[in-house]
């Protein structure tokens, strides 16, 4: 380890250098910690009943560790983050352990993860062909705004955890997240997805949710979009509104056929102000217009709304 580790100093490994007022981040292309991790994880999971080697090769755009053997048990790269780790040498993995080359096992895996994101590097990526594991490290620069916003939280006492910094990550390059979408990013059920998301809206103020149901988004909060997007992000965020509404509408549609004016409110998360309901007016009204894709039914307390393609096919 000490060899490897020497190797990944100096020339071969280059670091960037960002200015936090009196303080500079050193960011290196392959940080050293997850240098160790990957070798280390793939040390001690790999099949010894294989001849072949763990393989290590280092580009300038990444850095790519191989290792003899796929995954155990149901272990895969959907929830590689969640599941109980699965030792193929437990003797060797307690042995690593005592000599302090890892800590408690299943924590390497979410350190890589961690440590890139925090630097506002791409999301490492694991692949498997059933006989080996492969594990990808990007390098190929990083998100100055992302690096420099998770250290100033850090010296506010802030710190942000893996589930924020790959929220955090998704939403660089996508406007909104939602629940399903979470789930996937997080490896967690919906409901865990959903629950994290809150917390990131309440706890942390990193995020604003638009909508109360599962059907319910998730954008930057106005400070963060700023700060992470620059200043027109989060205009832009709200502009697409309209957009992500109708969306949300179509999905409630699916699943009960018709809508009133109040189950919008509440569907968009508007609340039942005087303003709240003219907005949800104005909405309705451009969507059952001659071009939308609602039909208006009824009239006064019993108004509601359904889906226009709906009625073209006779129902």
């Amino acid at each position: 380890m000490e060899r490897i580790e020497h190797a990944f100093e100096g020339p071969t490994n280059p670091e960037q250098e960002l200015s936090l007022g009196l303080l500079k981040l050193r960011i290196p292309a392959f940080p050293l910690e997850v240098v160790r991790e990957a070798v280390l994880n793939a040390l001690t999971h790999r099949d010894y009943s294989n001849a072949d080697h763990v393989r290590i090769r280092q580009s300038q755009q990444e850095l790519v560790v191989t290792s003899p053997g796929g995954f155990l048990n149901s272990i895969t790269p959907q929830n590689i983050l969640r599941i109980e780790p699965v030792s193929r040498n437990n003797t060797l993995a307690q042995a690593f352990v005592r000599l302090r080359l890892v800590e408690s096992a299943g924590i390497g895996r979410r350190r890589i993860f961690e440590t890139t994101l925090r630097y506002g590097k791409r999301l490492p990526v694991y692949e498997t062909d059933g006989h080996r594991v492969t594990l990808r490290v990007f390098d190929g620069g990083f998100d100055a705004r992302m690096a420099t916003l998770v250290a100033k939280w850090d010296g506010e006492g802030r710190r942000i955890d893996l589930d924020g910094l790959l929220v955090l990550s998704f939403l660089r390059e996508n406007r909104f997240i939602d629940t399903l979408s979470a789930s996937d990013l997080l490896q967690l059920p919906r409901p865990d997805a959903r629950a994290v998301l809150d917390r990131l809206v309440q706890t942390n103020g990193i995020l604003e949710r638009k909508g109360k149901t599962l059907a319910a988004t998730y954008h930057l909060a106005k400070g963060v979009a700023k700060d992470l997007l620059g200043k027109a992000a989060y205009t832009k965020v709200r502009g697409l509104d309209r957009i992500r509404y109708q969306e949300m509408v179509k999905a409630f549609l699916e699943d009960h056929q018709q809508i009133t004016p109040r189950e919008c409110r509440e569907l968009l998360g508007l609340g039942e102000s005087a303003s709240a309901q003219v907005e949800v007016s104005r909405y309705l009204r451009q969507w059952s217009g001659e071009s939308g894709f609602l039909e208006r039914r009824g009239s006064g307390p019993s108004t509601h709304y359904v889906a226009r393609e709906k009625l073209s096919s006779g129902s």
